[in-house]
């Protein structure tokens, strides 16, 4: 057998991306104690808990029998795996895609280098959007003046600006790359930009990869044109499997056990310039189940933090119901929205990151949310109306995969609301806490 050989990049995204607290928790009673956890130590008796697991290091340690590691040394002392092994079960657990033996078809080098190619191929867009902006007086007043960012955030999140566009800057054998990484767009005349007279907005990946770009249009009323545009999907970039800002908020959302879920790219860098560094955006109109499961590895309790009109309620309500299905016992989610006319980066640079946090702190919890779907245009002591809301109800339920507890207390509560017993069906799927 062909044995990869991992280097340390790879290994730094693995152990970075895994959940240590998570992987540990199963085996391990473990309780909070300011910002570690502890419990008593697997790999001796003992009495007093001595072994200790730090989220924002990704390291455990036992101060009685010395041991100590990463999520790779844990998978490999608890569950006595070799090296590659343990790897490769951190890999299925994050998903990130390990590479084959050298002995594999010469079409994976052939993807590699293709994806290095794209890779390349952005860092140099970026270089071009970069020199854009000090020669876009109209990019920095809506930076500076309408959005309140200081330089030192705009440079932060590397934002640039793009003009007539940036194919005619590169050669014609390298254009592809533009393509395949969803700069460009081929149309009957040959291949023309994607994003022309926009504010260019890096998106990079977990590990902080820079995979594409979100454009913001320099008119206030753009012409047959959308406001924001991001670019097309692409091997490296999958819309619902990203977050906006992950890769700078990963360290406070791991150390916090919470994340606070925004939905537009300033609402993200307006919120880490005053301190909220837990703040990570969507790349659509909704969460997709993929992008929750990403933010559990990291989080036990999510804030989802929306405008309070139509748009903001709706990717409310779907980020719930997307959420039924990846999250256990253990998470809790709150739901803040915010008044009329109000974007979380306008609300905090207007009150304050105190009054934010207040403002979270008051949020409706999932189970209302959910109590609010269901009883919609419920007339109590109705049968055809009761009927109504309890097909919502057992439809909700039978979303719950993960979380047994949660279930059986949200069908008593849901029940209560409805006023009548609600079906019991087999439950889908795995019903035993993550």
């Amino acid at each position: 057998m062909a044995y990869v050989r991992f280097d340390s990049e790879l290994l730094g995204q693995l152990r970075d991306a895994a959940d240590l607290v998570a992987l540990i928790a199963p085996h391990v009673a473990l309780r909070r104690s300011g910002k570690i956890f502890v419990g008593l130590c697997p790999f001796h008796e003992e009495k007093t808990p001595s072994f200790n697991v730090n989220p924002a290091l990704q390291l455990f340690i036992c101060r009685g029998c010395g041991a100590r590691g990463d999520a790779i040394g844990w998978l490999r002392k608890h569950r006595n795996l070799s090296f590659h092994d343990a790897v490769r079960e951190l890999s299925t657990r994050t998903g990130i895609t390990l590479p084959v033996p050298d002995a594999a078809p010469n079409r994976d080098q052939e993807g590699r280098r293709r994806r290095a190619a794209m890779y390349q191929a952005l860092k140099s867009a970026h270089r071009i959007y970069l020199r854009g902006l000090p020669k876009s007086p109209q990019g920095l007043a809506y930076l500076q003046d309408c959005r309140g960012l200081s330089m030192e955030t705009i440079q932060q999140f590397g934002i640039g600006v793009v003009g007539p566009g940036i194919v005619k800057f590169f050669s014609e054998k390298d254009r592809q790359c533009l393509l395949d990484c969803g700069l460009a767009v081929e149309g009957e005349s040959g291949i023309f930009d994607r994003f022309r007279y926009r504010l260019m907005i890096p998106i990079h990946n977990e590990q902080g990869a820079l995979i594409s770009f979100a454009g913001r249009s320099l008119y206030e009323k753009p012409d047959r044109t959308p406001k924001y545009l991001n670019g097309s999907e692409s091997e490296l970039f999958i819309k619902s499997h990203e977050l906006f800002g992950l890769h700078y908020a990963k360290a406070a959302i791991r150390q916090s056990r919470t994340a606070v879920v925004v939905e537009g790219y300033f609402d993200v860098m307006g919120l880490h310039q005053v301190g909220e560094k837990r703040a990570v955006g969507l790349m659509g109109k909704e969460l997709s189940p993929t992008q929750l499961a990403r933010l559990l590895r990291y989080a036990d309790t999510l804030i989802f933090a929306f405008d309070g009109d139509k748009p903001g309620k709706k990717a409310a309500l779907a980020a719930a119901l997307n959420l039924l299905p990846v999250m256990h016992d253990q998470v809790r989610a709150f739901f803040v929205f915010l008044p009329e006319g109000e974007d979380p980066d306008t609300y905090v640079q207007r009150a304050g990151l105190e009054a934010w946090e207040t403002a979270l702190s008051h949020g409706r919890p999932l189970s209302a949310l959910l109590g609010l779907y269901v009883a919609h245009r419920l007339e109590p002591g109705q049968p055809e109306s009761q009927v109504v809301a309890a097909k919502k109800a057992t439809d909700l339920l039978d979303l719950i995969r993960k979380a047994p507890l949660f279930h059986r207390a949200l069908r008593q509560h849901l029940e209560s609301l409805v006023g009548i017993t609600l079906e019991e069906r087999e439950p889908h799927g795995d019903q035993s806490a993550a």
